[in-house]
């Protein structure tokens, strides 16, 4: 009597085959993640580049129509509120929480000048720093060069807007003067952020004190000159804000010298 055919083994995978399996999914997932980073670096410089770009052709068109005239960091508008130069924010939302705060970018001064497009700029991604937020709006991630601001800045004081603009003519050197730049500053004093845990948030605008420039396209700011061209600047290494330093957060010249903003 014919006994019948056994069925056939299946082969299983030895330990060798298995390891080297893993090990190719590893690496296809790394390069998967490697490839995925870097598409969002350069979608992120790309942001920056358009932001900036929009920024520079608002600033030559309100120029041509408030005769060639910079505009004010912050305006006080009684009982209203404050108009910064990114937008405007009420008065009940000035004494609120951050992160809460209420702002309309449709009334900053270059509302009417800044094309549709303006988002914001995800790059803050980067800095290996949980991101503290001022506004619910989202955020912009650049400040303008007070100096601008005040023709003959002192101190604080066109920071809180009582000087006069300057005039595009009074600069001496437009190709070498900063409107905007990528900014951020290191916030390590206000809850939830601390001495032990420094946080990264906005900021606004820079002058020869405060420490807010942000290197944060591969060590470089991204900035647009008072003659319409937009580059890359570096920072000098004796200002990195050392309480984050993966955040590169610093300026372009040591506290006290205005190099490129006036």
């Amino acid at each position: 009597m014919q006994m019948p055919h056994r069925a056939g083994r299946v082969r299983a995978f030895t330990l060798v085959e298995c390891l080297a399996a893993t090990a190719i999914v590893l690496v296809l997932g790394v390069l998967a993640t490697a490839a995925g980073k870097n598409a969002f670096k350069q979608s992120s410089l790309a942001v920056s580049a358009n932001n900036l770009r929009q920024l520079a052709a608002g600033t030559a068109a309100y120029l041509g129509d408030n005769n060639y005239t910079f505009w004010k960091y912050r305006e006080n508008l009684p009982g209203e509120g404050v108009r910064w130069w990114f937008g405007f924010e009420p008065l009940a939302s000035l004494g609120a929480p951050e992160g809460t705060r209420t702002l309309d970018p449709g009334r900053s001064p270059l509302a009417g000048y800044i094309p549709a497009g303006f988002r914001p700029d995800p790059s803050f991604g980067f800095t290996g720093k949980a991101f503290k937020p001022k506004y619910r709006f989202g955020y912009i991630g650049t400040a303008y060069n007070v100096h601008l601001a005040d023709s003959e800045f002192r101190s604080t004081r066109g920071w809180i807007g009582t000087g006069q603009p300057a005039r595009y003519w009074q600069l001496e050197n437009p190709a070498g003067t900063v409107v905007f730049t990528t900014s951020a500053q290191v916030n390590a004093f206000q809850a939830p952020a601390s001495s032990s845990n420094p946080m990264i948030e906005e900021f606004y605008g820079i002058d020869e004190r405060e420490v807010t420039v942000h290197f944060r396209h591969g060590g470089k700011a991204m900035v647009a000159f008072a003659n319409g061209a937009a580059g890359f600047l570096e920072m000098d290494p004796t200002t990195l804000d050392k309480r984050a330093r993966s955040a590169a957060v610093g300026r372009f010249a040591p506290v006290g010298n205005a190099k490129y903003l006036r």
